[in-house]
C-alpha cells in the first residue's frame, strides 16, 4: 500500500550532464532508461558502474536506491539513500529512507524519519498513515491511536483507518474497543480484507464464541484462502465442541500456513484425544517451533510424554515449562495481524 501511496517519488530521473564526466552520466541515465522499463538489476549494474567513474554524479545515489527498492532489496536502499542524503538531504531522500525503513520492518527508525515531515506536511494523510502504522508495528500504541484518531477525524469512513486504531487498541488490552472499531469498519466495508477475521478474532479473545464463528465463517466466504480464518474457526469449533469439524479446519489451515502456532496445538489436542499418540507429539513439536516461547504446548507435550512413559522427555518440557512461566508478564502481547 505505502508503495503506491508514494507512486510519484518512485521515478528514476535523468541525470543533467553539464561539468560532469560524459561516460559517468551516460552510463546513469542507461540505467533511467532501464529502471523505466522494469529491468532494476541491469539498472542497478549501470548505476555502480557509473559510481566507479564519478560518485559525485547529483542524483546518483537516488536512482540506485530507487532500483534496489524496487526489488525490495531495503538494506541496500537505506545504504544508497543515506549516501544521497550525505550529499543532498531533502524531504524526498527522507521520505524514501523511512519507506525502506519500513520495508526491513525497522519500524521505530521510520517513524523517527517520519515524524518532522508530518509535522511539517499536517495535511499529508499518507505520511500520517505511514507513520502511524509504524507506531503501531513498533509497540508505541499509544502515539498510533492519537494519529489514527486524528486520521479519523478527516475521514470517518476510512475502513482501513478503523481496523488499524483496532489493533492499536487491543495492543493496548483494550479490546472490547477495539472490536467496536473493527465493527465500524465491517459495517463500512464489509468486502475489505480481513475486517471480518480482525473482528472475529477480537470476539473470540473475548470467549464470545458465536458471534467470533459467525466471522470467520464471512472472511471465509469472501476470501477462501485465508489459513487464519480457517484455524481460528476451527479452534472455536473445537472450543464448542465439534472436533470432527475442528479437525478438518485446522488441517486446511496448516497446508495453506504451515507456521500457525494455533493450528499445530489444537491438531495436537485433537490427536491427543484420540490417542493418535505420535501424530499429537509432531503436533505439539511443530507448534514448539513456530512459538518457541509458548509455554501452554511445551506443557502439553510434557503430559503426553509422561502418559506415553518417556519421562526424560517429559522431564526436559516441564523444566521449559517453568522457564517460560517466568518470563509470561515480560512480553504477554497477542495482536489481530502486523507486519508482513
Amino acid at each position: 500500500m505505502y508503495r503506491a501511496a508514494f507512486g510519484l517519488l518512485l521515478a528514476a530521473s535523468v541525470l543533467i550532464a553539464q561539468a560532469y564526466k560524459p561516460e559517468a552520466v551516460a552510463r546513469a541515465n542507461l540505467g533511467v532508461s532501464l529502471s523505466r522499463q522494469s529491468k532494476y538489476r541491469e539498472a542497478i549494474q549501470a548505476y555502480q558502474q557509473a559510481i566507479a567513474i564519478d560518485p559525485t554524479l547529483p542524483g546518483l545515489y537516488l536512482n540506485l536506491g530507487l532500483a534496489w527498492f524496487k526489488l525490495g532489496h531495503f538494506r541496500e536502499a537505506i545504504a544508497a539513500f543515506d549516501k544521497e542524503n550525505a550529499q543532498a538531504p531533502g524531504d524526498r531522500v527522507t521520505t524514501l529512507l523511512a519507506m525502506s525503513y519500513f520495508g526491513f520492518h525497522q519500524y521505530r527508525e521510520a517513524a523517527e524519519l517520519l515524524k518532522p515531515l508530518v509535522a511539517a506536511q499536517p495535511d499529508n494523510a499518507e505520511l500520517s498513515y505511514l507513520l502511524a502504522k509504524c507506531y503501531l508495528w513498533s509497540g508505541q500504541n499509544s502515539e498510533a491511536m492519537d494519529l489514527f484518531k486524528s486520521l479519523l477525524a478527516r475521514d470517518p469512513n476510512s475502513a482501513a483507518v478503523h481496523m488499524l486504531l483496532g489493533e492499536a487498541l487491543d495492543a493496548s488490552y483494550r479490546t472490547a474497543e477495539a472490536a467496536q472499531e473493527f465493527e465500524a469498519a465491517a459495517k463500512m466495508a464489509p468486502a475489505q480484507p480481513e475486517v471480518h477475521f480482525g473482528l472475529g478474532y477480537l470476539y473470540w479473545k473475548q470467549k464470545r464464541y458465536g458471534d467470533a464463528e459467525r466471522e470467520f465463517r464471512e472472511e471465509l466466504k469472501s476470501n477462501p484462502g485465508n489459513a487464519q480464518a480457517d484455524a481460528y474457526l476451527g479452534d472455536t469449533l473445537m472450543k464448542t465442541g465439534r472436533n470432527a469439524a475442528a479437525l478438518e479446519l485446522l488441517k486446511t489451515a496448516v497446508q495453506l500456513r504451515p507456521g500457525l502456532h494455533v493450528a499445530h496445538e489444537d491438531l495436537g489436542i485433537l490427536y491427543a484425544d484420540d490417542r493418535k499418540d505420535s501424530q499429537a507429539v509432531g503436533e505439539f513439536r511443530q507448534a514448539i517451533r513456530t512459538d518457541p516461547e509458548n509455554f501452554d504446548s511445551h506443557y502439553r507435550l510434557a503430559r503426553l510424554y509422561r502418559q506415553m512413559g518417556r519421562a526424560a522427555e517429559a522431564d526436559a518440557e516441564f523444566a521449559a515449562v517453568k522457564k517460560l512461566h517466568r518470563k509470561k508478564d515480560e512480553d504477554p502481547l497477542t495482536k489481530i495481524s502486523g507486519p508482513q
